[in-house]
Formats: structure tokens, sequence, C-alpha cells
């Protein structure tokens, strides 16, 4: 490059609109939504899924969700062991009823619960650039 003249970038290109484009092995966040009745067959393959894609750090939302079932909860508690092994974790958006439930199964000591998907960003030290909030339950090491 000589001094003085600005470097040109080739024009920007798009992909056909009906290409599908491939999970990047480099996602940090990735958000998975439950609603109705959760059971491990609507979770579990978007859970590996995220994970084989690099996920480090995993958004559930089961704020919608009428009941979660114990193969949904093994399937979180699956998905939560890979990620603390590789350094990430899980963050899991809970209506009241469903946090107490957590809570009362212990789970609130393996995942973070958050009220609200703005939470569980700042939980996960995603929004505002913000480290995970002091105090903020931590996950431990060994999953159930």
């Amino acid at each position: 490059m000589s001094a003085g003249r600005p470097a040109t970038l080739p024009p920007p290109t798009r992909p056909p609109e009906d290409a599908a484009e491939p999970v990047s092995a480099s996602v940090l966040l990735a958000i998975v939504n439950g609603h109705g009745n959760v059971d491990a067959s609507s979770v579990r393959p978007e859970l590996a899924q995220t994970i084989a894609a690099g996920a480090t750090r995993l958004l559930v939302d089961l704020s919608r969700a009428d009941e979660v079932a114990t193969t949904a909860l093994n399937a979180l508690l699956d998905a939560r062991r890979e990620l603390w092994e590789r350094g990430g974790r899980i963050a899991v958006v809970l209506s009241p009823r469903l946090r107490r439930r957590f809570e009362m199964l212990r789970l609130d000591r393996r995942f973070l619960l958050a009220d609200d998907r703005l939470h569980a960003a700042e939980l996960l030290g995603l929004a505002h650039g913000s480290p995970p909030q002091a105090g903020a339950p931590r996950p431990h090491a060994h999953a159930a």
C-alpha cells in the first residue's frame, strides 16, 4: 500500500436468499426457547447443536413454559456439564412458579436463574459489557 492512497476493499458479497447459513464455530452466545410443556425432545437437539457449534454461554428462555419435564431438566444438566468443562455457563429465564421449582430442586446452585433475558445477559456478563453481578449464584463444579 502506498502512502496517501486509501485501501480499496472488495464489495461485500451476499449469499443467495435461499442459501442456508451454517452455524458458526465461533458462536459465543446461543438462545434456546421453550414454551408450553417442555421435555427433552424439545430442548436436547437445540442444546446439542449450540454446544457442538462452540457456544460457551447459553441463555435458555423458559419464561413461557407451562411445565418442564424431568427429562428436559436432565438435558439442561447435561448441557451445563459440557459447557462447564470448557469454562462456559448457562442462564435460565424462568417464571416465578418455575423459579420456585428450580430452587426446591436446588437447581439454583447449578444454573444462573434470571427474571428476563436482559437479566440473563447481565448474569452471563454480556449486557452493557458488565461482568456477572456480584453475589450472583455460580454454578458448582459437579452436576448431579
